[in-house]
């Protein structure tokens, strides 16, 4: 049964927003009808769910309401007050944040997959690349301490639900990132557009078992990855373009592994 909340001073706003700003540890919020609906197909814990006496949608709200603990709902009001958006959609949720081991970034797969996401600052940017890594067949992500955390808000909807799909380990140094790679036998391959010596994406081996390391455009890649790569390659640009968003770089690394291995 869901309770009606109008006050825009209930402590569910404010439950809300700490989780958009990272502050509310274990769970992530997200916003409209698709996410929403891919968090709860995802097979996804939602533990909090606001929504509007407006929303349109009879049969998703009943599912919502089967799988949720707590519903509430909200006045229009309320909704604008815990929503990030500027114009709030009308449901929201508190998503628990999906606990993956090392082994479910692996598959199972022979030839695993891995994709670093080497000090991408920008959670837009990093939604994205989760979606890339999903949609070319990668079996996970790992990301790294000081960078953007892959389940606040911005990079949730960038992900457009994929961070709820596939597995994504968060918070890594480099050496916890080296220790992956020989611990499940993964060449690291390093994607750093600076070295036009390095060969083109084309030319790398991307069938092997593979923890492919992508950096953010200003800061680059790691110098300890660097010098633990076990290959490097670029992708050629034509002058004058310099670099590429990272998100677009990995997609096109990713779906050349993916052409390779088909």
């Amino acid at each position: 049964m869901s309770r009606e909340i109008t006050s825009t001073k209930n402590p569910l706003i404010q439950r809300f927003r700490a989780a958009a700003a990272g502050g509310a540890e274990g769970v992530v919020l997200a916003e409209g009808r698709r996410l929403v609906a891919e968090a709860l197909a995802a097979g996804c814990e939602i533990t909090d769910l606001a929504i509007a006496p407006r929303f349109d949608d009879p049969a998703l709200r009943a599912r919502l309401e089967a799988a949720t603990a707590n519903v509430f709902e909200c006045s229009d009001s309320v909704l604008a007050r815990l929503s990030q958006l500027e114009t709030p959609p009308g449901l929201a949720a508190l998503v628990r944040v999906p606990a993956w081991r090392d082994e479910d970034l692996l598959r199972g797969d022979l030839a695993p997959l891995v994709v670093v996401a080497a000090g991408v600052r920008d959670p837009g940017n990093l939604g994205s690349l989760v979606r890339a890594a999903e949609a070319a067949g990668a079996g996970g992500l790992l990301t790294m301490k000081g960078a953007a955390d892959p389940f606040r808000d911005k990079a949730v909807r960038g992900s457009m639900g994929s961070v709820f799909r596939l597995p994504v380990r968060h918070g890594l140094d480099p050496t916890g990132v080296i220790a992956f790679a020989r611990d499940h036998r993964l060449r690291l391959v390093v994607a750093d557009g600076g070295h036009a010596g390095d060969p083109p994406h084309t030319a790398v081996d991307l069938r092997k078992p593979t923890a492919l390391v992508l950096g953010a455009e200003a800061a680059g890649v790691p110098e300890a990855l660097l010098r633990a790569a076990d290959a490097r390659t670029r992708i050629p640009l034509r002058p004058p373009v310099e670099s590429l968003n990272v998100a677009v770089a990995a997609g096109v690394l990713l779906f050349e592994a993916r052409r390779q291995r088909e």
